[in-house]
């Protein structure tokens, strides 16, 4: 989030003291419009945030912009998501177990990415940034989470909350760890702006427990994670000494943010299909699943490239 401007960074504080001020103020509100913030976060800004992977992958390829390019580039993504895809419909659960390691390491890496003082780089405070936010959307309120892993991987609830030890031995031991290490990078000098590292830290979570999962992961997906992101790579173009600002980012991925609301439309049928809300949050982050890995490889290339 903090890569981004201060604009982001203002607007990331609002929003989660409105929410938070919302499911204290009034619970029950922030239970019913939680499913549509989510829905709103994931399709409007989530997914059209990698809207624009092509042309990164153009970028780092030096600019082939030729139909063999094109063919090389779509072919790949798409054989990656089918075997993400592949992976869900052979082994539900391996797919679930895939899904959070990619997250962790992806979440991770793009947060840490401006917190990181230049040459310190670090993939243990990516796996420990990305395994803090993936317990936070985990186990800040299992009762509305775990259903949802059930569906994704066809156990139920009660058999694998009976695997996990107690959550908050989990999330206190996660925060525990994440304070330590904060305090040993901050006295080896290896963290910026330890001051918002930390006031980061605490809006999150108490953005989770306060308003739980559902919206809680929303405002981290659709400003932590994506606008900073959508930044990212308007800086790395910049870096390349290519203009491409906000609006060539929302003009260039109209066409994948259209496709994602179709996307939307044909999932809310599915939903009346089955009849069930809780088996159409899991078709939802099931498709997240699928689009994230080769997202992460493109994005992964483009952080590679800074270092060249």
């Amino acid at each position: 989030m903090f890569r981004t401007s201060g604009l982001f960074l203002i607007s990331a504080s609002l929003l989660s003291i409105i929410f938070i001020s919302i499911g204290l103020i009034s619970p029950s509100l922030t239970e019913s419009i939680s499913i549509w913030v989510l829905l709103a976060s994931v399709f409007l800004i989530g997914i059209p945030h990698g809207a624009i992977d092509h042309i990164v992958a153009s970028e780092l390829l030096n600019n082939q912009n030729n139909l063999r390019s094109h063919l090389i580039f779509y072919s790949s993504y798409l054989l990656i998501m089918a075997f993400l895809g592949i992976i869900w419909l052979i082994s539900p659960s391996a797919g679930m177990i895939i899904f959070l390691l990619i997250s962790i390491y992806h979440f991770g890496q793009a947060d840490m990415e401006d917190f990181m003082k230049e040459g310190n780089s670090s993939i243990f405070w990516n796996i420990l940034r990305g395994s803090f936010v993936i317990g936070l959307i985990l186990f800040s309120d299992t009762s509305r989470t775990l259903p949802v892993i059930a569906d994704a991987t066809g156990f139920s609830a009660s058999s694998i909350q009976s695997l996990l030890p107690q959550t908050e031995i989990i999330m206190s031991g996660l925060i525990l760890l994440y304070l330590v290490s904060f305090g040993f990078s901050v006295y080896k000098n290896i963290i910026q702006r330890p001051s918002v590292f930390f006031a980061d830290a605490v809006l999150l979570t108490t953005l989770f427990f306060v308003t739980g999962p559902f919206i809680g992961f929303a405002l981290y997906f659709a400003v932590w994670h994506s606008a900073g992101h959508i930044h990212e790579m308007i800086r790395f173009f910049e870096k390349r000494d290519r203009e491409f600002g906000l609006q060539d980012f929302i003009i260039q991925s109209l066409p994948f943010t259209l496709i994602s609301l179709l996307g939307l439309a044909g999932l809310y049928y599915i939903q009346d299909l089955f009849g069930s809300g809780q088996q159409f949050i899991t078709l939802m982050f099931i498709l997240i699943s699928v689009l994230t890995l080769p997202h992460m490889v493109i994005v992964n290339r483009m952080y590679s490239s800074y270092d060249q």
